[in-house]
């Protein structure tokens, strides 16, 4: 039986008393770049070997690679692990074997698909990368950043991976919210919906401008009263959403300050708040399944759920999802489930925290599962429980090395609805002209991300 891996156990309370934790010692700081990764993953590998060793990752491009937007990069990317072939096929036959290693809401899949669902596993590729000033700001700078409030924000944390030895529950979530990204970039992607039929639609296109403050080295820190976040997305496809305009924004303080939403509708030619763009409301230009708290994994306050640290636990996780991100809609996603020949998996180790809904709290699901990358800070795999105790939503979050960044980038989403038996993926693929992963940008204009200029870009 596979065990836990370091394991830690911190209860937080309304209070938070995660929070009172001490900071890491000069010497945990000091295993940083040695025994462990910069980062805070350990450097070792797993005592069988499974696991190997981390080199350092991918830094830079592979032979072979053009993006089509030339010298800002992007895709397509040549995948590096191409000629791997998988080590383990898991199927409903040989669950048994492997389940401690997989997690409850994918065992739902063998359990509702036991004739088509299957985990193709490959050699586990430690191929994270980051600049060397996120390593070196990461180091110098931990043991500042802390929780404050019972939502709970941060302060004292900038251009780092805020807790890389992390203490509690809040910590990881934390350090999943501020994993590294792009300061300025723009993306696109599409979303797809199967239903029970097996008939796929096409439920939305999309372009988006997004800016994280938080991740500009060439600033010191951030005023705790603005937003170091901010995304606006535009809807072109299909038809009847085409003009749709979002902005969304998020503040590092959240014990002070809510999220802010605004929304434009063409018909209506006019921009609104719109509070409602959180927690379990659902997007509708998901499909209907996407709840807003769902983003990325997680996206939002933090006020309504309490999060326990589990431990680390080995564990398979889809990594290095080249060919999923390069296949087009149709043939990544088929009936019931992700089209297995189209997913790799590999064993990593990752930090195990459970949110659960705090007392007097209301939400449609009483428990949330995040698997968090020990290398990355991704979480690949996350699943929520409703409050009759069942798996209502599971998503897989295949990430790749975009190795022009550097950086790990979770560029695309598969989410299942289990009590409605269906399923949506949305990504950011390369199979049409006007589709190229992510893209870095200079700079924005400074009142890019604001309601007026929302309007200006929902307009058709």
């Amino acid at each position: 039986m596979h065990h836990y891996i370091h394991l830690l156990v911190v209860t937080a309370g309304a209070a938070l008393a995660a929070q009172a934790v001490a900071a890491p010692s000069a010497d945990e700081i000091r295993q940083l770049g040695t025994t462990l990764t910069p980062l805070g993953g350990e450097k070792a590998g797993s005592k069988d070997g499974t696991i190997p060793q981390w080199e350092g990752g991918i830094c830079t491009p592979p032979a072979g690679y053009t993006p089509r937007r030339g010298r800002v990069g992007g895709g397509p990317y040549v995948d590096p692990y191409a000629n791997d072939k998988p080590v383990l096929r898991i199927t409903a036959a040989n669950l048994g074997q492997y389940q401690d290693r997989i997690d409850a809401g994918t065992r739902e899949l063998f359990k509702r698909y036991p004739k088509t669902y299957a985990m193709e596993v490959y050699p586990t590729r430690r191929s994270a990368c980051f600049p060397n000033w996120v390593y070196e700001n990461t180091r110098d700078r931990a043991g500042k950043p802390r929780l404050v409030g019972t939502a709970p924000g941060i302060t004292g944390a900038h251009a780092q991976i805020p807790f890389p030895i992390p203490k509690n529950g809040y910590e990881v979530m934390w350090n999943m919210v501020l994993r590294y990204e792009l300061p300025s970039f723009q993306f696109a992607f599409e979303a797809g919906l199967m239903d029970t039929s097996g008939t796929l639609t096409r439920a939305s296109f999309q372009v988006a401008d997004a800016q994280n403050l938080y991740w500009n080295n060439a600033v010191a820190s951030l005023p705790e009263d603005k937003p170091y976040k901010a995304v606006i997305s535009r809807s072109l496809e299909p038809a009847s959403q085409a003009g749709l305009a979002s902005l969304r924004s998020s503040f590092l303080r959240q014990d002070l300050h809510d999220d802010l939403a605004w929304s434009y509708v063409p018909g209506q030619r006019r921009v609104r708040r719109a509070p409602e763009f959180a927690y379990d409301t659902v997007s509708t230009t998901s499909g209907g399944l996407l709840i807003f708290d769902e983003i990325a994994g997680w996206d939002g306050k933090m006020d309504k759920y309490d999060f326990k640290l589990i431990g680390k636990k080995e564990m398979y996780i889809p990594y290095n999802a080249y060919r999923t991100l390069a296949a087009p809609l149709d043939q990544v996603m088929v009936k019931d489930h992700e089209n297995p020949a189209y997913m790799r998996w590999e064993l990593h180790r990752v930090w195990v925290v459970e949110g659960t809904l705090k007392p007097g709290e209301r939400h449609i699901q009483q428990k949330k599962v995040f698997l968090v990358d020990e290398d990355s800070w991704n979480a690949p795999v996350y699943y929520g429980v409703d409050h009759q105790g069942q798996v209502n939503h599971l998503m897989h979050l295949p990430a790749i090395q975009a190795y022009d960044v550097p950086g790990v980038q979770t560029k695309a989403f598969i989410l299942y609805d289990l009590s409605r038996g269906i399923y949506g993926y949305q990504t950011k693929p390369l199979g049409r002209p006007d589709q190229y992963g992510e893209i870095a940008v200079d700079r924005f204009p400074p009142n890019h991300f604001t309601p007026d200029a929302l309007a200006g870009s929902g307009i058709r």
